[in-house]
């Protein structure tokens, strides 16, 4: 587990699970947190998930996650949701998924799953509220993590600028290649003719009749926090790629179906305080 001490804030939690030390057969010792991606076993993926809990130091209980279909959906998690995608079914309203958690009640754990996708989780310490963000190349494209930076704004009263952001580890720009129309997707959100888009891309590469480019989707992340006002100071770029440290991350792009699944979490502790013009009001 990596435990991020980024925050420097006694008040939240924030961690990112590798591949080793739980119960999954395949590959040995693995710490799979994906129940679709190990359908035959569910208690080994409960067991995994006790493991990850003990590890980050949060209530295997609290651990609360939401199907996701890679859009930009944001769902403000509540206590009554507490627990649900682990230990408790989803919801009847998550049925159409939900890529963005947010939440400002104490005592719950954000988490997302992750295979390659990029994991973003977001802290303000003023309003004491957090959100946990998976971002594929569709939802990189919708810029999902912008749009939990906008719903915090709209739920909490969060001043962007206050954020803090971490971006996990996720495939990286050289093991990221992409076909023409998924480029033109980030050409379309992010504009192509710009600086930042030239250095976040580059190719053609490879066979001439079939052409790809490699994409910084961790690039694109933060760019979209940037672009929705969280400061580049408060932005940590986790720099290390699923794709190429075999030992440590499960990855889609290599493994394909044999591929398990990491997970981001996120967790406001039980007596955290909210800052209101110096005072502390006890959630």
């Amino acid at each position: 587990m990596i435990v991020y001490d980024f925050f420097h804030d006694d008040r939240v939690t924030a961690g990112f699970s590798e591949r080793s030390g739980g119960v999954s057969p395949k590959p040995e010792n693995a710490l799979n947190l994906s129940f679709t991606r190990e359908p035959e076993s569910r208690d080994n993926v409960l067991e995994n998930h006790r493991i990850a809990a003990a590890q980050l130091g949060v209530p295997f209980g609290s651990i609360t996650r939401m199907p996701q279909l890679h859009g930009d959906n944001i769902l403000r998690v509540t206590r009554e949701l507490r627990g649900c995608g682990v230990t408790r079914p989803f919801p009847p309203e998550a049925a159409g998924g939900f890529d963005g958690l947010i939440t400002d009640e104490a005592g719950i754990t954000l988490s997302t799953t992750h295979a390659d996708c990029t994991p973003a989780l977001l802290w303000d310490p003023v309003k004491c509220a957090i959100a946990a963000v998976h971002s594929g190349w569709k939802g990189t494209c919708l810029k999902i993590a912008a749009r939990a930076v906008e719903r915090m704004t709209a739920e909490f009263g969060s001043d962007p600028a206050d954020i803090k952001a971490i971006i996990g580890p996720a495939i990286s720009k050289t093991c990221f290649e992409v076909r023409a129309d998924v480029l033109n997707e980030f050409q379309k959100a992010f504009g192509g003719a710009g600086e930042a888009f030239a250095f976040l891309t580059d190719g053609p590469c490879g066979d001439p009749g079939d052409p790809k480019w490699h994409v910084d989707m961790r690039g694109f992340v933060k760019l979209a926090l940037r672009d929705a006002g969280v400061t580049e100071t408060h932005i940590l770029d986790d720099a290390r790629c699923t794709y190429t440290l075999e030992d440590r991350f499960f990855s889609h792009r290599r493994d394909g179906a044999r591929s398990g699944a990491m997970a981001s979490f996120i967790y406001i502790k039980p007596g955290a305080a909210a800052v209101d013009n110096g005072r502390g009001t006890a959630l």
